[in-house]
């Protein structure tokens, strides 16, 4: 927070301070700083205390995690089969062009 301009003091109680661990664990360092960043362009006046952004904080849920496209069970597709056509299509002409460079070196097909 500090690197991005905002110095408060970091006077906690006991359960602020589990509180402020759990978001930490739940949703991580930067989430709470884009958080307060936002918290401290929306103030009224400065804030001088963490305590200011805690509540907040304790609202913010974890990102879902994104794992990416995952292989659907089933007969191949249209679009598939398109495609393994097409790049069957293409082994071969590469196999073609080669067989042709090496004869125009006057080696064996």
């Amino acid at each position: 927070m500090h690197a991005r301009g905002m110095n408060v003091s970091w006077t906690f109680s006991s359960a602020e301070w589990i509180e402020l661990r759990d978001a930490v664990r739940r949703a991580g360092v930067p989430a709470l700083v884009d958080h307060a960043a936002r918290a401290w362009q929306a103030a009224k006046s400065q804030p001088y205390s963490a305590k200011y952004f805690l509540r907040g904080w304790t609202g913010i849920q974890a990102p879902i995690a994104y794992t990416g496209p995952r292989a659907v069970a089933g007969p191949p597709s249209k679009n598939q089969e398109y495609l393994d056509d097409m790049a069957a299509i293409a082994a071969e002409l590469r196999e073609e062009r080669l067989r042709n460079e090496r004869l125009a070196a006057g080696g064996e097909a």
